[in-house]
Parts: C-alpha cells; sequence; structure tokens
C-alpha cells in the first residue's frame, strides 16, 4: 500500500505544471554586457542603468547601450551605481579610479587616483558635499580621498566631525567598527547597500545608545545594514532590528520562512521604500513596507538572485548570476503562466460545470480541475493536429480537429480520467448518416470523416456542426452515432461560427456577415434591410456569442466588435479594425471579455439604450505573455486566458479593481542632431541657414509597456497653421532642408494603456536665412533696382522713339517696295506684248481670240491692283493670279513651254502667304529661263506644301538656267532691267522686321552628270 501511494505521489508531479507569473527575460541575446547582473538602478531621467561583471548597461524599454573598458570605464567589474543631486552618476568598481555619467552632456568622465599607494585599492561608497566636491571611502585603510570635480583634483581627506550624524566617517564604538575588526567580507556591505543615501549626504536614523534600548548585541552578528530616509535596518542571522524615529521594532526569521535551522544570508534594498530582499541560506523572499512576506514572489527561489530594483512604475526587475534580467509589472504579480513543452499556443477552451478543457495547437488536451491544478489527459492515439473546437454536452463531448478529424468523448470520462482509451473509426463513404457502432470498452471514438469550422452543443445528447457545405446534428441513437443534415434549404457558405441561444436560435456568421436560423421552422432571418442601413452587419465574422437578452455579441475579421439586438448596433469604437479572436460573457460582473491580436479587453457598465460603456485593457503590464489571445473563459473569478505563449491565469479583481500607477510616464528627447552632428539637448536652437537637417530622438521611459507605446509630433511652423499631430513610428524623426525661419517641435506619447506620458517643454529651432534673404539686403537690392529702373525706363523710352522712328521708315520703305513690285509685275514689255497680241487677233477677225485675251488681261491686271492693296493673300487666290499670269506668258511666247499649279491637300487654301511675293520668280523663270526653249519642251512646275513649320512653295523650271540667262543677258541690247527680285528681296527683309513673318528663299540650280543646266528651282518657306 505504501509502495501503491509512493508511486502516485511520484506520478503527480509529472502530471502538474509550475505556478509563476511570466517573467520577461533579457540576455545577453538582446544587448546586455553580461548575464551576471549584479544591480539596478533608475536615474532621475527615467533611465535604467545595470552593473554587470563586464560592463554596464543603460536601457531605455527598446535597446542596451552597454559601456566597457572600450569607452573608458577603469574596471569592466562595476557592482553599484547612484546618482548625485547634480545628475551625475557614480560607479563603485574594482578600480581606484573614479568614474561617472553627467547626464546633463551625456558623456562619461574618469578622474584618476594619483596616490600610487592607493592603486590596488577600490572604491567603497562616496560621500557629496558640494555640488563639486564629492569624498569616496577606498577599501584599503579606510582611505578617504576628496575630488575637486570642477579642478579634477583628488586629495588625502581626514574627517574633522566625529559622531553619529557623520557616519559613514565613524571610529567609536558604533555600528561596523566591529565587524571591520574582523574582516568579513560582508563587513562594509553597508556602505554600498547605502549608497544611494549616502551619495546625497541624507542623515541617518541612528539609536540613541545612552539611553540603553538598542540591543548593542546584535554588532557581534551583524550582516547588513540598509539607510533609508525614515529608517535604519540591522540584519542578523535570525532576525531583523529596524530603528525608526518612533522607536525599535524586532522581526525574527521564524515569523517568515518555515523552513528549520535558516539563516538570513543578506538584506538587500530595491529602489524602493516598499519592498526588500531577504536572502537566506534555504530561500530567498521579498518583505513589504511593514516586514510582511509576499508569498506571490517565492518563484524567485528558482533563480540565484543577486539583487532585486523596483523602477518608477513598480515594476520589478530581478538582477540574476546567470540569467541577465527578468522584469515583473507590479500589475502582474497575481498572474500565473503556464508553459507546455509540447507546443505553448492554447488554441480552443470549453468550460463545464467547475472543470474545463482546454486544447493546444499541437493537439494535446488539458483539463483545468476545481482546485485549479491542470491535468494533461493522456490519450492512447493522439491525433497531432491543432484542436480546432470544444463542445461538451451532458453526456457527450466533441473535440474538432483541424483537418478531417473529431472525437467524441463521453463527458464523464473526459471530467474525471486523466487517460482515455479511443476506438479510431474510418469513414469511408460520403453519406450524412454515421451508422457507425458505439464501442462500450473505449471512452471515446475517433471519427474520420467531416472538417468541422464549428461545433456547438444543441441538446443535452446532441452536438451540432458546420463544415463549408452543410450544418449536420451528431447525436446517439440504438447505441450508434447518428448524423442527421438541419437546414437542407438555406443557403448560407462557408459558416465559421455559430451559437446555439436560448430560444432555440441557432446565430451564425461568415464572410458576409451574420444569420440566425431557427430551430422551430427551419427558417433563416438574413437581416437585409439591417445589412443596407447599417454596412458593419455584412463584415466577415470571426466568432460570435449571445447573451440571456438574445442580443449577439460578434467579433469580426479586422472589423471589430459588436452587439446587435434588431436595431442600431453597439459598436466598440476602441476595437475598430481589429482582429476579434474570442469573445466570453461573463454574467457574474456583467462584462464582455474579447480575446484579439493586441490583447484582452473587457466591456463592463454596459448601457444599450444610450450606447455608452467603459473599457478596459489586459495587456503585458498584467503579465500577459504574448498579446495574441485566442480564447478565454472565466471561473470561480479567475481568468484563463489561451495565448499564442501558453495559458495565462489572473484574478479578475485585480483587473476590475486595480488602477495603474498615478506617475506618468517619462518622454525623454535623447538626441538633437544638426546636420548630423551630436548637440547639447536644449529647448532653443540658433542656426545659420545651412545648419538646416535635424534629427531629433527620443524615447517613451515605460518599460512596462515592452514598446508598445503610440508617439505623436507635430512641427509648428511661423504661421502656426499646420497644428496636427502626426503618428511617428521610429524612435527618431529626421527634418532635412528645412527653409529659414522659426519652427516649434512638439512630441507626446502614450503608453500600452492608452496614458498620455509626461509633457516635454517645446524645442523652437530658428533658422537664420542667409544675407541674401535678410531685410537690408532687400532694401539695397530695392535700391538698386529703383535706379536701375529708371535708367532702364529712360532707355526704353529712347529705344521706343528709335523702333517707332525707324518702324515708320520702314513702312515708308515697305509702300515704295509694294509700288515697285506692281510695276514690276505690270513691267512695259509685258503689257506691250499682251496689248499687241490682242491687236493681232483683232486684225485677222480672231474676234472670240482677242476677246478673251482682252478678259484674261483685265482680270490679271484687277488681280494685280487688289493684291497691292493687301499683305496677305489666300493661296487659292495667288494661284489663280499666277494662272492667269502665266496663261498669258504662254500665249505670249506662242506655247514655248507648258505649265502646272498644284496644292497638296495637307494646304487649307484659306492660309494667307504674303501678296506678291511668288510672281517674281516665276516671271524669272519664264523669261530668263523657258523664252529660250526650243520645239515647245519648257516646263515650269508650281507647287505648294505644308509642314508643320512651314508653308512650302516650289518654283520649279527646265530653263537654261541663271548662268547661261546672264551670259545672254550680257549680250543683250535691252535697256529695261528687271527689279522684281530685288524688290521681293527687300520685302522679305521688311515682312519680317514690320511683321515678324519670317520667309526664307533657297535658289538651287540643277544639272545633269555632265555639268549641262537641267534649270532652276526656287524653294520658298513661308514660316506659320
Amino acid at each position: 500500500m505504501k509502495q501503491f501511494l509512493l508511486s502516485i505521489l511520484l506520478l503527480l508531479p509529472s502530471l502538474s505544471f509550475a505556478q509563476y507569473p511570466f517573467l520577461r527575460s533579457y540576455t545577453v541575446d538582446n544587448g546586455l554586457p553580461s548575464s551576471n547582473v549584479y544591480r539596478a538602478y533608475q536615474d532621475s531621467k527615467g533611465f535604467l542603468w545595470f552593473c554587470t561583471d563586464k560592463g554596464i548597461a543603460r536601457f531605455d524599454g527598446y535597446h542596451f547601450e552597454s559601456f566597457s573598458t572600450k569607452n573608458g570605464l577603469p574596471n569592466n567589474d562595476v557592482w553599484q551605481c547612484a546618482e548625485d543631486n547634480q545628475k551625475r552618476i557614480w560607479f563603485l568598481t574594482y578600480s581606484s579610479a573614479f568614474y561617472y555619467f553627467d547626464i546633463n552632456d551625456n558623456k562619461f568622465y574618469t578622474i584618476p587616483n594619483p596616490y600610487p599607494d592607493l592603486q590596488d585599492s577600490h572604491i567603497w561608497c562616496y560621500v557629496q558635499t558640494s555640488p563639486y566636491t564629492m569624498q569616496a571611502i577606498l577599501s584599503k585603510g579606510l582611505e578617504i580621498l576628496e575630488i575637486d570635480i570642477r579642478k579634477r583634483v583628488v586629495k588625502r581627506f581626514m574627517p574633522r566631525k566625529i559622531g553619529n550624524q557623520s557616519y559613514p566617517f565613524v571610529n567609536n564604538k558604533t555600528h561596523l567598527n566591529v565587524r571591520m575588526s574582523i574582516g568579513s567580507p560582508f563587513a562594509l556591505r553597508a556602505y554600498s547597500e547605502g549608497l544611494a543615501h549616502n551619495i546625497k549626504s541624507i542623515p541617518h536614523v541612528l539609536p540613541d545608545f545612552n539611553k540603553g534600548h538598542f540591543p548593542v548585541e546584535i554588532f557581534d552578528k551583524l550582516i547588513t545594514i540598509l539607510f533609508e530616509d525614515d529608517k535604519t535596518i540591522y540584519a542578523t542571522a535570525q532576525k531583523l532590528v529596524v530603528q525608526t524615529k518612533n522607536g525599535l521594532r524586532q522581526i525574527s526569521l521564524s515569523s517568515l520562512s518555515s523552513f528549520k535551522n535558516n539563516a538570513i544570508s543578506l538584506l538587500l534594498n530595491t529602489g524602493s521604500l516598499k519592498y526588500k530582499l531577504c536572502v537566506t541560506e534555504k530561500e530567498s523572499f521579498i518583505l513589504d513596507e511593514n516586514f510582511h512576506r509576499l508569498h506571490q514572489f517565492d518563484f524567485i527561489n528558482k533563480y540565484v538572485i543577486n539583487t532585486i530594483y523596483v523602477d518608477s512604475e513598480e515594476n520589478f526587475w530581478f538582477c540574476t548570476k546567470d540569467k541577465g534580467l527578468l522584469f515583473l509589472s507590479k500589475q502582474a504579480m497575481y498572474s500565473v503562466t503556464y508553459n507546455f513543452a509540447e507546443g505553448n499556443s492554447v488554441v480552443a477552451m470549453q468550460p463545464f460545470e467547475d472543470k474545463i478543457i482546454f486544447g493546444t495547437g499541437k493537439g494535446d488536451l488539458y483539463r483545468i480541475n476545481p482546485n485549479q491544478t491542470i491535468t494533461k489527459l493522456q490519450i492512447n492515439d493522439p491525433i497531432q493536429l491543432p484542436v480546432r473546437d470544444i463542445a461538451i454536452t451532458k453526456n457527450k463531448a466533441m473535440i474538432a480537429y483541424s483537418g478531417m478529424d473529431y472525437t467524441m468523448y463521453q463527458t464523464r470520462a473526459l471530467m474525471q480520467k486523466d487517460k482515455l482509451y479511443t476506438n479510431k473509426i474510418i469513414k469511408r463513404n460520403g453519406h450524412h448518416d454515421l451508422n457507425e457502432p458505439i464501442n462500450r470498452k473505449y471512452d471515446g471514438e475517433s471519427i474520420h470523416w467531416i472538417d468541422f469550422k464549428t461545433i456547438d452543443t444543441l441538446y443535452a445528447n446532441t452536438i451540432i456542426g458546420y463544415n463549408a457545405l452543410m450544418m449536420v446534428k451528431i447525436f446517439e441513437s440504438n447505441n450508434h452515432y447518428k448524423s442527421q443534415r438541419i437546414f437542407s434549404k438555406v443557403n448560407i457558405p462557408k459558416i465559421v461560427a455559430m451559437h446555439v441561444d436560448n430560444n432555440r436560435k441557432i446565430w451564425v456568421g461568415n464572410s458576409k456577415g451574420i444569420y440566425r436560423l431557427s430551430l422551430i421552422d427551419s427558417s433563416a432571418e438574413l437581416f437585409d434591410k439591417e445589412k443596407i442601413q447599417y454596412p458593419l452587419l455584412t463584415r466577415a465574422v470571426k466568432c460570435l456569442i449571445s447573451d440571456k437578452n438574445h442580443r449577439v455579441w460578434v467579433g469580426t475579421n479586422g472589423f471589430g466588435l459588436y452587439a446587435f439586438y434588431g436595431g442600431k448596433p453597439l459598436v466598440i469604437k476602441e476595437l475598430n479594425y481589429e482582429n476579434i479572436n474570442a469573445i466570453y460573457l461573463d454574467d457574474s460582473t456583467q462584462t464582455v471579455w474579447v480575446g484579439t491580436n493586441k490583447g484582452v479587453f473587457i466591456v463592463s457598465k454596459i448601457n444599450f439604450e444610450k450606447q455608452c460603456y467603459q473599457l478596459k485593457k489586459l495587456s503585458v503590464i498584467q503579465g500577459l505573455p504574448t498579446h495574441e489571445v485566442y480564447c478565454l473563459t472565466i471561473q470561480k473569478n479567475k481568468a484563463w486566458i489561451g495565448t499564442a505563449n501558453g495559458l495565462f491565469k489572473i484574478d479578475i479583481k485585480h483587473i476590475l479593481n486595480t488602477s495603474l500607477p498615478k506617475a506618468q510616464v517619462p518622454l525623454v528627447i535623447r538626441r538633437v542632431k544638426v546636420n548630423n552632428q551630436d548637440t547639447l539637448v536644449t529647448t532653443h536652437y540658433e542656426l545659420e541657414h545651412t545648419q538646416n537637417n535635424l534629427t531629433i530622438e527620443f524615447v517613451a521611459l515605460s518599460y512596462r509597456s515592452n514598446k508598445n507605446i503610440r508617439y505623436q509630433y507635430r512641427l509648428l511652423g511661423s504661421n502656426q497653421s499646420n497644428t496636427l499631430w502626426r503618428e511617428v513610428e521610429e524612435l527618431q524623426l529626421s527634418f532635412p532642408f528645412m527653409p529659414p525661419g522659426t519652427y516649434t517641435f512638439d512630441l507626446r506619447a502614450y503608453d500600452v494603456t492608452g496614458k498620455i506620458t509626461q509633457k516635454i517643454q517645446p524645442i523652437i529651432f530658428h533658422i537664420k536665412a542667409p544675407f541674401w534673404q535678410e531685410t537690408w539686403f532687400w532694401m539695397i537690392i530695392s535700391v538698386i533696382i529703383a535706379v536701375g529702373g529708371i535708367f532702364v525706363v529712360y532707355a526704353r523710352i529712347k529705344f521706343i522713339q528709335k523702333v517707332e522712328s525707324e518702324r515708320t521708315a520702314a513702312n515708308k520703305r515697305f509702300a515704295q517696295l509694294e509700288l515697285q513690285a506692281l510695276q514690276a509685275q505690270m513691267n512695259p514689255h509685258f503689257v506691250f506684248n499682251a496689248l499687241s497680241s490682242i491687236q493681232y487677233y483683232i486684225l485677222n477677225n480672231n474676234i472670240e481670240a482677242a476677246n478673251d485675251y482682252l478678259s484674261r488681261f483685265s482680270r490679271l491686271m484687277r488681280l494685280f491692283l487688289e493684291s497691292s492693296r493687301n499683305k496677305y493673300i489666300a493661296v487659292n487666290e495667288e494661284c489663280e493670279l499666277l494662272e492667269y499670269y502665266i496663261s498669258l506668258e504662254q500665249l505670249r511666247f506662242k506655247n514655248r513651254f507648258e505649265y502646272e499649279i498644284r496644292i497638296d491637300n495637307n494646304v487649307p487654301i484659306e492660309t494667307e502667304i504674303p501678296a506678291m511675293l511668288i510672281q517674281p520668280f516665276v516671271e524669272n523663270a519664264i523669261n530668263h529661263g523657258l523664252v529660250y526653249s526650243t520645239n515647245n519642251e519648257g516646263r515650269l512646275r508650281i507647287s505648294f506644301q505644308k509642314t508643320e513649320y512651314f508653308i512650302l512653295c516650289v518654283v520649279d523650271d527646265n530653263g537654261i538656267g541663271r548662268a547661261k540667262a546672264a551670259e545672254l543677258k550680257q549680250k543683250s541690247l535691252k535697256s529695261y532691267q528687271s527689279q522684281a527680285t530685288q524688290i521681293t528681296i527687300e520685302r522679305i527683309q521688311s515682312l519680317e522686321y514690320i511683321e515678324e513673318t519670317k520667309v526664307e528663299v533657297n535658289i538651287i540650280d540643277k544639272f545633269d552628270e555632265i555639268g549641262e543646266s537641267l534649270g532652276t528651282k526656287v524653294e520658298i518657306l513661308i514660316y506659320l
């Protein structure tokens, strides 16, 4: 019997799980210099400093910044630090050099020890005696050195005042002199334990030995002395003696620890007057301000703790010997996290009576017992797939897995047994009716049949489930499992969430929103009208649950949480666009618990009529191991929460009733860089115009928030017009190429609870304008411009007068040229020959030919006169004039040549060109080229083409060419010399000057292969 009980006792630990709050861990991998951390300290700005055996580290909640001998540290083994009244942090190292960090300018300084005989000593304590004077006690001979910080001079010092208030410089029979003489390693620990107190020269609370009430004998057994502002604590192996201004109190170790033959080894302060760390030979524990043991910290015995530090947010930092840093927020003291070796994610959970069944992402099943112990259910043939959903009825329980498997268990076996035996049934046909016999020799049956997306309990022995195709109910009948399809006529595809309310209605949801099915008449409410009015009802559903008043709470996939009860839905606005993974209604507290990817939210004090509520958040502050929550339930005032990193438990009273510390989180400007160069951080900067590249680094020092901090900034210009706050993701902002002006930079942040941090004083940047943008510069420029303007106006007037004079002369000349052009067109030879031809036809009684010739001649004369009155003429009119002229010349020269006038289709006939421009070149072609043609072989081609930039007119003939014509002209005895071409050239120049009409003339001589002339081609380019 004893052996059996022993085996049971040995078995129980294997089925139990350690109950510890979730500890955030920081190691060398996170940036610590070493895993052996001696102490922590928080400076006046809010940064945390950690002393290790391999250097020091400063932490801002995001990154560790390490410092070692490489940065000037005299020794890497740093065991404590504290800040003086001038914001200098002094470090205790195993070195005789003096090392401090100045918070004001963000720099380290070293002051060497000038005494050779003290080089092998190290510093035990600092005491500040003036703003720039520090006294240090060395280990060798308790030597005291006085440091002039400003002059960086060190000298030996002998205290003149002897007495209690001059501690630690005491040489009478008080406190430590007895222990010092023995030379115990703990003899002078009081110096280090009192560093933060001593460095600011705060008077100690010391006993009055003359009254004889103080147990002087404790000095013979003294281990530690702690000096605090309102008390002094003496520790011996078996008791604590607390001296206050009001009297003396003694606490025995036996009242704090249940271990026998135990002894106190150390008593350490924590940076907070509320807590002390007591280290004994058999355990360690934390004492509160009344010296009561806090049992929720008993887990620290798992670790080798060097010290504990409590920061301004009342977070606990455990400095360990080999595990680095462990972090625990005050709000997480009452929480417990369970980790499972097989896989930490807890993905499904279902309460039943006084127990809870939950499943993991690895397919394991666990039971939470009434005494809050956890039992892993041993299954003979486990399904190693993630548990998707759990449904438990009075007699049957169903576990649905991701895939094609589910398991039916007897509820009694699931709730009472630790080992479960299942019979595997493979369903190979596709019928809805399982028709599989129940084998009573087993606790349950594993069935491979249908991929259930969601399941719920319908009746005492019936479970309802849905997959992508249909909804079925599964029940036991005549010792067989049966499945029956329901709502076969209702077409609601791909249901992912389902809940059966207490009114025989089934709420379901899919990617198109919510629906309600009735088990009474198999009808479906689609809420089409409501969905039109409230589009939120059409959003993709992730989970849902209905309350006793038939309201349904719906968690969506990316659109938050709402409650629907027929009218306007109640929307939890703070959760808009969140992914809702789980919902639980707690009737005892009238609250709604919501699991999301950003933690757990608790909706309370809900008023549906007024559409109002209160919202609290459960996050990493309360010890939640991760914000990714999959499932949750509440039982006996305990919230059980399944996360991606294990199972979490917390007393709901500490969530609903405990308030967070009122102290605001510090918001710090870490660096201000100008043109990528560090500057001394201040609130006002005067910068040159070239110093216009700004970088601002900042951080909110909220360690409980674990980087879950929102930052907003605004940069106000001189006009103060843009006052909007902008979100920023990084811990720095860059403003490149800032134009001259005055800018005000403002910053704010919100911690993980949504509470705003401390305000910073806005930083003003005044970027000076370059000299060419200064007022005086522009005044000089204005004078110069004014004088120059007067000169320019005067010169312009003179220029305009000159131009007008020249323009008048040009117009007169143009008029003369037009008259000359007309005279050239109506030259005497042409007129005489034309009239002679008419006379010839009359004398030969060819009246019809004479009339035709006379009509053409008169029409041509009229066209000449009309064109002379206008500067421009349409292309078609110019062609008509040329037609009449060439036909008369052809008749005059007895058809020695033929001609052709062609206008391309892309030339609008109404396009205007300068008048009397083409005819002189046609005249030259006839009179100096074609007139010498024999056998009537002369050809004249005139064409008009249009390009993007100009009208091109080509006059092409096959006459004798310009060279031959010039030769014949010299031999000719004719007195008349045609000036038409020269007049035309001058008219072109006048047109460009007066009308800004550009005309180019290109005359091309044509030759064959042997150099014989083939005629002349004239290209006239009239620019548009």
